[in-house]
């Protein structure tokens, strides 16, 4: 496939972008990059830097909360990771399937995330406890709990296993709606990486649509974890972002 001069500049700008990233983490410890505020100011960079050679605008409603906290949102694409990771310094959980892609896996697992294998109980468990002890250490965990992305017009139900690593901390749980609106305000078709799509096919259409694209970040109310279960916690979080969905759809001039 030939890709237009812009679009090609922009890609030799992303693996220039990689490249630079992978010359930090060899530098710098992993535990420094999430540790210290500098390494997080570095990592947040990092995250912006994606955004910005993507041609995709951030725009962010509220703020997250100090930490520590669980931070949980729909999931669309794999560029939901910049976008939240360039606002909320803290350990992402994944799937174990992107420990596999080149470069990408690598600087993930040294910027702090936490991988998971799905449907392995014990790889759950073993990661929870990871994410209790994060939040020990005054450290947030960003979570996508509906396990896979989505098209963006329907919010999955959450799994709810890892809802209890809030619980045992006793950290809030923040809700995120997230979004990529196209002129009309729905979603963008850009947007979602879906199904059989690959990496680099999605890569390409994000290229063609530079310009066009924003993410946006609406930082909900904080859910409390104090006598409820990780069901009714999950339950409640993910009502808390379709119900601002639902809102933003209904009266789209009324939401800020």
């Amino acid at each position: 496939m030939k890709l237009p001069g812009g679009a090609l500049v922009r890609l030799l700008g992303l693996i220039a972008h990689a490249l630079w990233g992978t010359l930090v983490a060899v530098i710098v410890p992993s535990d420094a990059l999430i540790e210290t505020d500098a390494g997080r100011r570095i990592v947040q960079f990092w995250h912006r830097g994606v955004l910005s050679l993507l041609g995709i605008r951030l725009e962010a409603l509220g703020r997250p909360v100090d930490a520590p906290t669980l931070i949980v949102a729909n999931h669309i694409s794999w560029v939901d990771i910049a976008a939240l990771g360039a606002l909320c310094p803290g350990h992402f959980v994944a799937k174990s399937e992107i420990e596999g892609w080149p470069v990408l896996g690598w600087l993930a697992r040294q910027a702090g995330t936490f991988y998971i294998k799905r449907g392995d109980r014990k790889a759950s468990a073993a990661v929870a406890t990871r994410m209790t002890e994060a939040f020990v250490r005054d450290q947030s965990v960003l979570l996508f709990p509906e396990g896979t992305s989505t098209d963006g017009r329907q919010v999955r139900p959450f799994h709810a296993r890892l809802f209890a690593a809030a619980i045992e901390a006793g950290c809030p749980v923040q809700p995120v709606a997230l979004h990529y609106p196209d002129r009309s305000g729905a979603i963008h078709p850009a947007a979602p990486f879906i199904g059989d799509d690959t990496l680099l096919h999605h890569l390409w259409g994000l290229l063609r649509a530079r310009g066009e694209l924003a993410v946006e970040l609406r930082f909900l109310a904080p859910e409390l974890p104090t006598g409820l279960t990780a069901r009714a916690l999950a339950t409640r979080a993910r009502e808390v972002i379709v119900a601002h969905r639902d809102n933003v759809r209904e009266n789209p001039a009324e939401v800020p």
